[in-house]
């Protein structure tokens, strides 16, 4: 049965790819970048370089395609061409991967086709999947890993067959359907969403043949003085139930150009209270995300004249007291090009989930072109 199913999305995306690489209407677009990690095997210092510091950077080329295939099919592609070199394995860089260094790595990212019909629309293949409003916690988002390290960070395409039905002109509903080796472990669910006296609201329900658990979730987000945001689930699994919640809020300062502050609070009621029965391995697997009960995210940002931009993120554990502070300054070089640079201090109690042993403070040079 799933050797017939991968036979028919082949032959859908051959037929499709032959009209996507004639078609006048074709879209491409993309970016380059490279970035660049020096972790210190201790606290920053410039003694001794080659023993205290460790070299990691990678090298990211993603080409973007979309064509209108016909009135009301269009393809979207994405490719990325990976370098790895140093200590880095992994776009993520923080955690561990089992590939070699040195090498180039290509991964279709996005293949997936749109087909729209009058009363709904159908996307197909590997493609972005996101639930929930949340800016880094995101609890009800099964698909995509939490990268606490920059939470902007190009998402890996899932496969999935989504199916949107609008409902009037804020209201919808979405079903979501991921195939893996069976029905047994797939992920499937639906999400509606509405507007409620000018609140975004949206009930999400998620099962994940994995552990046969049920996920029921519920997110709103509105704007009063300050923008805010609540994403809560409950999560029921055979012999455990337990409940993960975000709140957050943000605020622009009219100072000069507006001085920008968001912050989340997370709490997940299946993380520990005591750091010694902290499972690290469930991080590098991905498992989990994170590992204790409350957390909070913290981000000033400060334009200044010019392209210059400051930055300033905290990123906390209640539960253990760890903590990483992170100052950064982004430069606009041109319209399409930046650079970013900055540190990330891993600080608070020691053997935490923010300042364990063998992690390491980061200095990091960021370079990235938009065309």
């Amino acid at each position: 049965m799933v050797k017939r199913r991968i036979s028919f999305f082949s032959f859908l995306f051959l037929v499709a790819g032959y009209n996507f690489l004639y078609s006048f209407d074709l879209e491409t677009f993309g970016y380059y970048e490279n970035r660049f990690f020096m972790l210190s095997s201790g606290r920053l210092s410039f003694q001794n370089l080659s023993e205290n510091f460790s070299l990691g950077d990678y090298n990211r080329l993603r080409l973007q395609f979309r064509s209108e295939v016909a009135d009301n099919i269009s393809l979207n592609l994405a490719v990325d061409f990976f370098t790895f070199h140093g200590i880095i394995r992994s776009p993520l860089g923080v955690y561990e991967s089992t590939e070699p260094a040195g090498l180039t790595h290509t991964q279709l990212d996005r293949a997936y086709i749109d087909l729209y019909f009058p009363k709904f629309d159908v996307t197909i293949g590997k493609q972005r999947v996101a639930i929930g409003v949340s800016r880094l916690w995101a609890p009800l988002d099964l698909f995509n890993r939490v990268n606490i390290f920059e939470p902007g960070e190009e998402k890996p395409g899932v496969n999935a067959i989504k199916v949107y039905v609008p409902m009037g002109k804020a209201s919808g509903l979405t079903g979501i359907f991921s195939p893996e080796n069976d029905f047994n472990t797939s992920k499937s669910g639906f999400r509606a969403k509405t507007q409620l006296a000018g609140v975004d609201a949206a009930f999400t329900y998620i099962h994940h043949g994995t552990g046969n658990q049920d996920i029921y979730g519920l997110d709103l987000r509105g704007e009063n003085i300050i923008g805010w945001w609540l994403e809560a689930g409950y999560f029921s699994s055979p012999g455990e139930q337990d409940t993960k919640v975000v709140i957050g809020f943000d605020y622009t300062f009219p100072l000069k150009s507006g001085v920008y502050w968001l912050n989340e609070f997370y709490y997940d009621q299946s993380g520990e209270r005591d750091s010694a029965r902290y499972d690290f391995d469930r991080l590098l697997t991905g498992d989990r995300f994170t590992l204790a009960r409350e957390y909070y995210f913290s981000a000033l940002q400060f334009p200044t004249q010019g392209f210059l931009s400051l930055s300033l993120t905290y990123i906390g554990n209640w539960t253990d007291g760890s903590y990483i502070l992170s100052p950064g300054l982004r430069y606009e070089i041109t319209q399409n090009v930046a650079l970013s640079t900055g540190l990330f201090f891993l600080m608070g109690k020691r053997g935490g989930e923010f300042n364990r042993e063998g992690a390491n403070d980061v200095f990091y040079i960021w370079l990235k072109m938009n065309f």
